[in-house]
């Protein structure tokens, strides 16, 4: 599996984040710190299809995913080339806990 990057590229609305605010995380399911509950829980289902290998619709190949609210924002996520070390193993775990 890869490691991801999710950038947040579209913003409409009240919003915490802002434009070019970006996560990058070494496994599909650990939320990052920083990254709103609801935006995390919406793109948990394309996190893992992207990590394992997934194609996106997207002709440059990144998933752009829109926040569950009705204005919200846009999230690109791009798989990285480099392959994630499980998080028990790395210092992700401690930087990033909350």
């Amino acid at each position: 599996m890869k490691k991801l990057r999710i950038k947040l590229v579209k913003k409409t609305g009240k919003c915490p984040h802002n434009i070019e605010d970006s996560w990058k995380i070494p496994y599909s399911l650990m939320k990052p710190k920083g990254l709103c509950d609801d935006a995390h829980y919406v793109l948990i289902p394309y996190l893992s299809m992207a990590a394992g290998g997934g194609t996106s619709w997207e002709k440059d190949g990144k998933w752009r995913i829109h926040c569950p609210s009705k204005t919200g924002v846009i999230f690109e996520i791009e798989c990285l080339e480099e392959d994630h070390m499980w998080p028990e193993d790395s210092s992700w775990v401690e930087e990033n806990s909350q």
